[in-house]
């Protein structure tokens, strides 16, 4: 295990798989084949990410965003070619509104001012902190007005993906499956070498968003469902979000699973009010290593 000096935490998941870590805020994931690699999703863009992944994987590095969300294609406007979900072109160019990144930067400096005391009761109890969830403070030298507010999206106009597409590395592909619900242009990507699932925002260990107006907990409903009848061909599950970012096959299954228990009016599902990372109030349905945020309403 290795770490990225400043901002990022870099450490291999499986042969030429890596994760690229923003701790405690979104993980990309780095695979290479014989020619080339990918980097799945580029993050915040708070600190220089292709540098880092070519250097990584020795190899050029295209960039790959699951979905058009800004805190996972910050660094686009570093590579020569992006692809998206054709359904996330449109909102990718409009870009996110500066007020919700200012209320993202708000979150962070929140995060931080509350990760010493957590840091020192984690290190006496419950020893959950490792590096891939520790935050690390913001680069120095960061412009926090140029971040909130960084113009129109640069780099190249990204490339289109549909369901079924296939990225081929050289020796090693991957298949695009278009995963609606999260919001409309989710994808998620199955490695055939490896039996990695990078699923994006689709699935993850801590909560779920599934709260926002363009989210569909019936589209979340059928694309959690649709990954769990391919668990026999994943070995691991890559998550875009929080410090257990990988899991077992089996979670797939779990997630799909709480999805219909919630969609079907489920009364045994325990629910609390919690807010979001923009806090916002939300309802959290709770499922032990996991949970969905749904609408208040």
């Amino acid at each position: 295990m290795t770490a990225a000096p400043g901002w990022f935490h870099v450490r291999p998941v499986s042969p030429g798989a890596w994760l690229v870590a923003e701790p405690s805020h979104v993980n990309g994931w780095l695979v290479a084949g014989r020619d080339r690699a990918v980097l799945v999703d580029t993050g915040l863009g708070i600190a220089p990410v292709r540098p880092l992944a070519e250097a990584t994987a020795g190899l050029p590095v295209d960039a790959v965003n699951t979905h058009h969300h800004f805190d996972h294609v910050g660094g686009n406007a570093e590579f020569d070619d992006v692809a998206v979900h054709e359904r996330g072109i449109a909102p990718l160019a409009a870009g996110a509104p500066p007020a919700e990144r200012a209320g993202y930067l708000a979150h962070t400096r929140g995060l931080l001012a509350a990760a010493a005391t957590y840091r020192d009761l984690d290190q006496r109890f419950f020893h959950l902190l490792g590096a891939d969830s520790d935050p690390r403070p913001l680069p120095d030298g960061f412009d926090a007005e140029a971040w909130v507010r960084p113009g129109p999206p640069a780099g190249p106009v990204p490339r289109a993906l549909r369901d079924g597409d296939v990225i081929d590395l050289g020796g090693r592909s991957l298949t695009v499956i278009h995963t609606p619900g999260h919001s409309p242009d989710s994808i998620c990507l199955l490695d055939d070498r490896g039996g990695l699932l990078f699923a994006g925002d689709t699935v993850n260990s801590g909560p779920i968003y599934a709260q926002a107006p363009e989210s569909d907990l019936e589209d979340f409903a059928r694309s959690t469902a649709r990954l769990a009848g391919m668990a026999g061909d994943v070995s691991l599950v890559a998550m875009g979000h929080f410090g257990r970012g990988v899991a077992e096959p089996r979670h797939l299954a779990d997630v799909a699973e709480a999805f219909d228990r919630v969609l079907s009016g489920d009364r045994s599902v325990a629910f609390r009010v919690q807010c979001d990372c923009d806090d916002v109030e939300v309802r959290e349905a709770v499922f032990g290593q996991f949970s969905i945020l749904l609408d208040p309403d």
